[in-house]
């Protein structure tokens, strides 16, 4: 199975295999929008192992909340919508966003990945199974604009060899568990690192962690 992040990458939107999961992915569907809401269902129900655990208007919807239990993914169309930080760190969220200012909006809530509204069904099927696995996603075009465009320079923040080594694997989108199976770590090591990288950068989410990094020069993308 090839990776929808590649050494060094945050997120580049390649594609995973489409090999369905050996058991039912339930997903949790949220748009504001009937038709869009509509739309994501159908297109969920043409993976065989996908299964739509439950369908709202938005994450607070209480439709949702009761089936957070159950839920192994959420995919939230977002609309004019907005979240808080933290807000998404219950259950795993794929957002559809409408441009750059949303994409942060979203990455500070919580979300593990985010695309698009425009992005197609091929994109959406691959990182759904993508965030099921525990990989980070981000759509290349939001990366190019909020990297680039919006890139700070390099600050005093200085991290160890293996804190530098943890954050270019956090860039690959990987969960805490496959970094330290990476570096052959323990697991508590492993989180312990990432814990101490968001504390240097003041993030609050692993994602917001690369994007501040990659914006102060500290991590090459």
């Amino acid at each position: 199975m090839s990776r929808l992040s590649r050494p060094g990458h945050f997120a580049r939107a390649t594609y995973i295999s489409n090999l369905p999961f050996s058991k039912l992915l339930r997903i949790a569907v949220a748009a504001e929008d009937p038709l869009v809401r509509g739309g994501l269902v159908s297109l969920l129900g043409l993976e065989p192992d996908f299964s739509v655990a439950a369908q709202g208007t938005g994450p607070e919807d209480n439709a949702l909340r009761r089936a957070d239990a159950s839920a192994e993914l959420l995919l939230w169309d977002v609309g004019a919508a907005s979240a808080e930080r933290g807000a998404l760190d219950r259950t795993p969220t794929l957002a559809l966003v409408r441009d750059e200012e949303s994409a942060l909006d979203l990455l500070r809530a919580g979300a593990l990945g985010v695309l698009l509204r425009n992005a197609d069904g091929e994109r959406l099927v691959a990182a759904l199974r993508a965030l099921a696995l525990g990989i980070g996603v981000f759509d290349p075009t939001l990366v190019r604009s909020l990297l680039v465009t919006r890139a700070a320079p390099a600050d005093n923040t200085v991290f160890t060899p293996r804190e530098s080594e943890v954050l270019a694997l956090m860039a690959e989108g990987l969960s805490n568990k496959l970094i330290a199976d990476r570096l052959k770590i323990s697991d508590h090591t492993a989180k312990f690192h990432v814990n101490a990288i968001l504390n240097k950068l003041g993030a609050e989410t692993r994602t917001e962690a690369v994007v501040m990094a990659a914006r102060r020069g500290l991590l090459m993308l």
